[in-house]
């Protein structure tokens, strides 16, 4: 649970045997003066058998994390200042830009990914591959093409 570690743990509390603990998770919030944000639904972030993380704002800006353990009927409640359910758009690259990346002819890239010398694409569009932009990034910064990556976040 460390990629969550930033926040304040609200509390725990055990799930009914019926399994709807809306009740419960509505009054550990009360405890804590925290009103969620009605025109946010929540987000599940991560599900799995027996295990979710959902994620919602509050009316102060800030955001509740709830994990819920099925097997354990325990649900633990964070809050958080950032929102972890709004992800950083996925930096995709076509021919065209990695070879702007490379400096390289958008030819010389479809050469080198025919021959199997590019990282894989992460899709095969109708319009060509795509890949994911840091996956070129690193092959090239492996292959010396490029010294050093600065990303601004």
């Amino acid at each position: 649970m460390s990629i969550y570690r930033p926040g304040k743990i609200l509390g725990t509390f055990q799930v009914s045997d019926q399994g709807d603990y809306s009740l419960e998770f509505l009054r550990l919030l009360q405890e804590h003066n925290i009103d969620l944000d009605p025109s946010d639904e929540g987000t599940i972030l991560w599900e799995s058998e027996g295990f979710l993380v959902r994620s919602c704002s509050t009316r102060n800006k800030k955001y509740i994390i709830e994990f819920f353990n099925e097997q354990e009927k325990e649900v633990t409640v964070i809050l958080r200042k950032d929102f972890p359910h709004h992800q950083r758009p996925l930096n995709i690259v076509g021919t065209a830009e990695a070879a702007e990346m490379l400096g390289w002819s958008p030819k010389k890239v479809s050469v080198y990914r025919q021959r199997g010398k590019l990282p894989r694409p992460l899709y095969q569009l109708k319009m060509g591959p795509v890949w994911n932009k840091e996956d070129i990034e690193r092959w090239a910064l492996e292959q010396g093409l490029i010294k050093k990556v600065i990303k601004f976040y």
